[in-house]
């Protein structure tokens, strides 16, 4: 069974969205999946990739700019692929499910672009020192704390669950190539949404 090729896109402004993308790729690429970690800036086409996972913070309630261009520039190549998005949200410091929606609200955007198979949302990491003065104006407002909150845990949970759900296309995939019939999850066996 050949290997996958997985496309982690990711924009970053101060990093936090960068480590997770990255721990999410060690995660895949210890499942046997071969993955490439790159800047959504670096990344021209997507062919040659069986599958991509686009990652970005949250600013001002929506994605970073470049994050809406990528998925805009390539959705219908991404709406041909297994498709999965990730947010680092500073609201998730405190993960409430009011707050997991309000983030969910802000994926909506890109989800009509390309709907993906899954979102994980995440918190990050803020650093008060490392912000424009109008968006510290923006964070201090929403009371949002400094500190990294980043659950290093809960990253790579989802990553081994999505590791578990590609691994699973890909075989279904290559036994529907190869004419056997494919295994298909009874309704208690289907992936949850994220």
């Amino acid at each position: 069974m050949g290997t996958w090729r997985i496309l982690i896109a990711y924009a970053s402004r101060l990093g936090s969205t960068r480590e997770i993308a990255q721990v999410i790729g060690k995660v895949l690429a210890r499942r046997g999946i071969g993955v490439e970690v790159r800047p959504v800036e670096e990344v021209e086409h997507l062919e040659g990739y069986q599958a991509v996972m686009v990652g970005s913070p949250i600013r001002e309630g929506q994605w970073l700019p470049e994050a809406r261009d990528f998925v805009q520039t390539h959705r219908d190549a991404l709406r041909q692929l297994p498709l999965v998005y990730f947010a680092v949200s500073g609201l998730m410091s405190n993960p409430t499910p009011e707050h997991f929606h309000e983030v969910y609200g802000y994926l909506s955007e890109v989800r009509a672009m390309a709907e993906p198979w899954e979102v994980g949302i995440f918190a990050g990491s803020l650093d008060y020192d490392r912000l424009e003065p109008h968006q510290l104006v923006k964070v201090l407002s929403k009371g949002l704390p400094k500190g990294d909150f980043r659950r290093w845990q809960d990253v790579q949970a989802w990553a081994e669950d999505v590791a578990d759900r590609l691994l699973l296309e890909q075989a279904r995939q290559q036994a529907s190539r190869s004419g056997e019939k494919s295994f298909k999850p009874s309704s208690g066996d289907t992936p949850k949404p994220g």
